[in-house]
């Protein structure tokens, strides 16, 4: 805890969530200690990794009251879950998996304009070595914009999250994708107003953490599964307090 002190700040805001955030921290302990033996198991557990980056940001937000930039990220968490399980029950589709992030590196890097002539050389060189993979990716993935080249609502709704998608997913998106949704509020005559009213969107403070938490504790049950951890006993834990969250106001 010393590392993180936003974490004490944290539960000044929302007391008691410290010690509810134990169990999932010890759960992504036990993850992270394991050693993968496949490349499909290093993906896996190199998502997981990433999901508790996000949820590390989410927390340090809403420990300092920004709640609707901590929903916002609450959205890019559940992109990444979902499609984490999507792929923890199609093992197949590793390779896609792996070529769409390699596709983004290309695109990338033919994109880029550097100014020392010593870069521009190092680019065309690797453009020119990466070229024929580039053009074979890139017809592979035409048009689409995901990996498992299906919609995120098809995902969600496949690893069994398509409610969230229906309610929570809707909301953040709105967040995201800079909409009027933050600015727009009724009054008690149900007439629309508009204006940005921070205190509005306290509420996203808790509920972002409490979201992001349910999100990874289902991920986390899930990746115990595949690396046969048999060691649960934090992962009970974990489950309960997720069980206590989910009943809260």
């Amino acid at each position: 805890m010393k590392d993180y002190p936003f974490l004490v700040q944290l539960d000044a805001r929302i007391p008691g969530f410290l010690n509810d955030l134990q169990p999932l921290m010890a759960v992504s302990e036990q993850l992270l200690a394991v050693v993968p033996d496949t490349e499909f198991k290093r993906a896996v557990n190199g998502q997981i990794d990433v999901a508790i980056e996000h949820y590390g940001g989410m927390l340090a937000m809403s420990a300092n009251g920004f709640g609707l930039p901590a929903e916002a990220l609450a959205r890019n968490l559940f992109d990444l879950v979902t499609g984490t399980l999507y792929l923890m029950q199609n093992s197949t589709l590793l390779p896609d998996f792996i070529e769409f992030g390699q596709l983004s590196v290309y695109r990338l890097m033919r994109n880029l304009r550097p100014v020392d002539p010593q870069h521009q050389h190092a680019q065309a060189r690797d453009l020119a070595s990466t070229n024929a993979e580039f053009t074979r990716l890139k017809a592979k993935f035409d048009r689409k914009n995901f990996w498992h080249r299906k919609q995120i609502a098809e995902i969600a709704e496949t690893v069994g999250m398509g409610q969230l998608y229906k309610t929570f997913y809707k909301v953040t998106s709105g967040i995201t994708h800079g909409s009027s949704y933050p600015i727009l509020s009724r009054d008690e005559n149900l007439e629309w107003l508009i204006g940005f009213r921070r205190a509005d969107w306290h509420r996203y403070v808790k509920e972002s953490v409490v979201f992001g938490y349910l999100m990874l504790g289902y991920l986390f049950t899930e990746a115990f599964h595949l690396f046969y951890l048999t060691d649960v006993k934090t992962l009970d834990n974990m489950a309960n307090i997720a069980m206590k969250l989910m009943s809260e106001p």
